[in-house]
């Protein structure tokens, strides 16, 4: 037994030795590009339309999430890859945020602008 328990410290003194001598890794970074979301900032719109349907995919026949009215003021996060035609309007469509809603307007009832307080001066005027 005594020589089980002298094997046993031997062996872990010899591995946590060894363990001990393993070459240190060296942290390298790795220089990024920027990157759009950081670069530009954020795209403000205005709904021009007396009614508009805020809808959960950027689909005419998609569920409907609220209605938004003339004059209101959303953050546009993105827009669709390809222009659709809705009404005789071709746009887009744009994923926006109103008021922590996020879901999908089309374009061509949405002036867009590139800070929120020329939105905000062009909402009192529609209202």
């Amino acid at each position: 037994m005594k020589k089980t328990i002298i094997l046993l410290i031997l062996t872990i003194a010899l591995f946590s030795s060894f363990s001990s001598c393993k070459k240190k890794e060296e942290i390298s970074t790795i220089p990024l590009p920027a990157t759009p979301a950081f670069t530009i900032g954020t795209q403000w719109g205005v709904i021009t339309s007396h009614f508009l349907r805020l809808r959960k995919n950027p689909d005419s026949k998609a569920r409907i999430l609220t209605h938004l009215r003339k004059g209101t003021l959303v953050e546009i996060m993105t827009k669709s890859t390809k222009r659709e035609k809705i009404e005789g309007q071709d746009s887009y469509w744009y994923q926006i945020n109103y008021n922590g809603l996020k879901g999908w307007i089309f374009g061509g009832y949405l002036k867009e602008f590139n800070s929120k307080n020329a939105a905000l001066e062009y909402a009192k005027e529609l209202k």
